[in-house]
């Protein structure tokens, strides 16, 4: 191996010398009178070892062995030349450094024997790096494809879980997605679900419980709050003990935060739970233990609260149907599900997924929607949201022909909707008739009457007024910036 080697002497004689050893050794030499000319030469090549005299005009070997150690990750073998009375020097030298120490006269075999044991230094130097980058190389390569096959796996689970069909496709839900990810990470916070129903708050739910899970046999129980009777609220939520009450199975019964234990508790619409309940729930979860109904013993519990409103829980808890420290002890982290109406650019790919698989069970192929099809699609209210756009899709795949669909399909279809007022929006604007002047419409005009009146129905928040009307945040501001103008 041949060494690219920088010679510094101040003695003429002495790098004549010198150069021609080391030029008959194989190696190459370019030689400086001085520490200062010998910087310049250092900083503008790659040299493999510096041989520098320690006693020199100007700048010494040591100080210039400082400058050359101080440049980072500088692979530079450093030799110092030292005189008999040069000892202590030459120790220093090796504590800031340097490779080896020569006394003069220079003992050339020794120079040679020196060299020899820097340039095998230097091949295990090389062979180490070339092993570990193809180490690095070996694990980045593996490291991916074990990325790549637990990500599989994740889809294929939460395919199991009945997420699979959990589609985005628009920003806004997937600001959503990334939002619930980040949450999946921790299950030490709860954490609170807003949305309108339909928008497919217990589906966000699962999926922040599923989607890290370290063990996917922790359970999920879902609790509709809504749907069990005042009366048996506490038994459904803590269990009771045998013999607790009339009618009590003899070996008594888990409540549901007891099966939620090392897992998950969702509690669906969490604004309709009894407010003494919601003091016991709270001690619950702040002790991390309870009793059944007519039992004696303490029982300890883990779980994670998810829980989903479609009503605005700050409000109840200002008119005092919802406790204030139940409230942010379920609200650490907060998810808010848009309505459908305000992510229409997602509307059409739903609805052409939901057909297609609908139509797919059935041994059917789907076509197309006419232009006036999409158009009724992306502009309907959806009061129901996705849940209704669904059943929608899913009759339209049982009960009309799939080649072509238009906007009649679809109206027959939405016969059968419970809440046909909200088809076009709020009955007071008289929108299935309009009494039209024949002079013109100001149109912009009762477009800017109609955001004042919703902004003073909701005392200047800008949030539920947008939300009111259908439309984003940004667009209400927009329009209210134009009506200034």
């Amino acid at each position: 191996m041949s060494l690219q080697i920088l010679l510094i002497d101040d003695e003429q004689d002495v790098r004549l010398s010198l150069s021609k050893f080391l030029g008959r050794l194989g190696h190459s030499i370019i030689c400086a009178p001085n520490a200062a000319e010998s910087l310049i030469s250092f900083n503008t090549n790659d040299f493999d070892v510096v041989i520098s005299d320690i006693r020199m005009p100007g700048m010494d070997g040591l100080e210039l062995l400082q400058q050359i150690k101080s440049i980072q990750n500088s692979p530079v073998s450093v030799i110092i030349i030292t005189g008999h009375g040069d000892m202590e020097k030459a120790i220093t030298a090796l504590k800031y450094g340097a490779y080896d120490y020569l006394q003069k006269p220079i003992d050339v075999r020794e120079l040679a024997l020196t060299l020899e044991r820097i340039e095998e230094f230097k091949i295990l130097q090389s062979n180490y790096r070339q092993l570990k980058n193809n180490l690095n190389s070996k694990i980045a390569e593996k490291t991916q494809a074990l990325r790549g096959e637990a990500e599989r796996i994740r889809h294929a689970y939460l395919e199991e879980v009945g997420l699979g069909h959990l589609k985005t496709y628009s920003p806004v839900m997937q600001e959503v997605l990334d939002l619930a990810r980040r949450y999946s990470t921790d299950r030490s916070i709860p954490v609170l679900i807003q949305g309108e129903s339909g928008t497919g708050k217990e589906l966000i739910a699962r999926f922040v419980h599923f989607y890290q899970a370290n063990d996917p046999l922790n359970p999920f129980v879902a609790v509709n709050c809504g749907a069990i009777s005042s009366q048996l609220f506490e038994s459904e939520f803590f269990g009771y003990s045998g013999g607790a009450f009339t009618g009590a199975a003899p070996d008594g019964r888990k409540g549901k935060l007891e099966m939620a234990h090392r897992g998950t508790l969702f509690l669906d619409e969490v604004g309709e739970m009894p407010l003494d309940l919601q003091v016991k729930l709270l001690r619950a979860l702040e002790e991390k233990k309870f009793y059944r109904v007519g039992g004696s013993k303490e029982l300890p519990v883990d779980v994670r609260i998810i829980s989903a409103t479609s009503k605005d829980l700050a409000r109840e808890v200002r008119e005092g149907r919802f406790r204030t420290d139940l409230y942010y002890r379920i609200n650490t982290g907060k998810i808010v599900v848009p309505s459908l109406r305000q992510r229409q650019e997602g509307i059409l790919p739903l609805a052409l997924y939901y057909v297609g698989r609908a139509a797919s069970r059935q041994g059917k192929d789907f076509g197309s929607f006419r232009p006036e099809a999409k158009t009724f699609l992306r502009q309907h209210p959806w009061p129901g949201n996705v849940r209704q756009l669904k059943n929608m899709m899913e009759r339209l795949a049982l009960l009309k022909p799939l080649d072509t669909v238009g906007v009649q399909d679809l109206l027959y279809l939405d016969e059968e909707d419970p809440t046909p007022a909200a088809h076009s929006g709020p009955s007071v604007l008289g929108r299935d008739s309009y009494n039209l002047p024949e002079s013109g419409l100001d149109l912009e005009g009762h477009i800017q009457a109609i955001i004042k009146q919703a902004l003073e129905k909701h005392q200047g928040n800008q949030t539920k007024t947008a939300q009111y009307l259908g439309i984003s945040r940004r667009v209400l501001q927009g329009r209210l910036k134009k009506g200034k103008t």
